[in-house]
């Protein structure tokens, strides 16, 4: 075939601008180790940084500060905190057993976590009632 007889289109590229034989489309290569968002997240949350909790100092991971904090803002009334710890709680219910990393619940736990959404929810229908807009 000649260069008159070639037509450049989809899928036929210019002569000139192909890949050689033996070259790679991708020279470099994926970068090795580069790790995924899911994968730095935990990381990031597993970092262990010192707090001062009732006048000790202790170590403790992000993700707990971040929860203990959740919690705490939920109880003191924050109406955010609660609807975000709300939805925490739902997602977590609804993970199948088998992808569940942690034993089933004992009686002990699932009755705590019945009484603390009974009181999230009776605060939250107490503060609706008083709300005036609503």
């Amino acid at each position: 075939m000649s260069k008159r007889d070639y037509s450049v289109g989809y899928g036929k590229p210019p002569v000139h601008s192909r890949f050689r034989p033996g070259q790679s489309g991708n020279p470099r290569g994926k970068a090795k180790g580069r790790k995924n968002l899911a994968t730095e997240l935990l990381e990031e949350l597993s970092e262990r940084v010192v707090v001062t909790e009732n006048g000790r100092q202790r170590k403790l991971s992000k993700q707990t500060l971040i929860l203990k904090r959740m919690v705490s803002d939920a109880a003191q009334g924050d109406a955010k905190a609660r609807d975000q710890l709300l939805k925490l709680i739902g997602a977590i219910e609804q993970v199948a057993p088998d992808d569940a990393e942690e034993a089933p619940q004992s009686s002990e736990e699932t009755k705590i976590l019945e009484r603390f959404r009974a009181r999230l929810i009776e605060q939250i229908k107490s503060e609706d009632s008083k709300d005036p807009k609503g």
